[in-house]
């Protein structure tokens, strides 16, 4: 049996508004309902959204929907959300299921 997955999130607002959200560690089943809740309340409160993926080590598919639900839902409502940079553990399960378009801004 494996220990914790390793995480970390941190959270950091600019006075526009923005913000950029650093992601640390394992983006999976386990972590990935923090990133919604989060992702969630910024929509909510109308917060362009930056993720900096550069740190995730391993990304799952429940990682990959969390992002891309957040992503379309952004572009639906015409609101901001990027990516400005991507592990090689998240480009290679991006371009697996073939959304490419996700990390268009890393």
């Amino acid at each position: 049996m494996s220990g914790p997955t390793v995480w970390k999130l941190t959270e950091v607002a600019s006075l526009d508004g923005d913000r950029l959200l650093v992601l640390q560690g394992e983006l999976d089943i386990v972590t990935a309902p923090e990133l919604d809740a989060i992702l969630t309340r910024m929509h909510e409160h109308a917060h362009p959204v930056v993720l900096d993926l550069e740190g995730i080590t391993f990304m799952d598919s429940t990682g990959l929907t969390t992002l891309m639900d957040h992503w379309l839902r952004a572009e639906q409502d015409g609101r901001p959300f990027s990516v400005r940079a991507a592990s090689r553990s998240v480009r290679r399960v991006v371009g697996l299921a073939g959304v490419d378009r996700l990390l268009d801004g890393a």
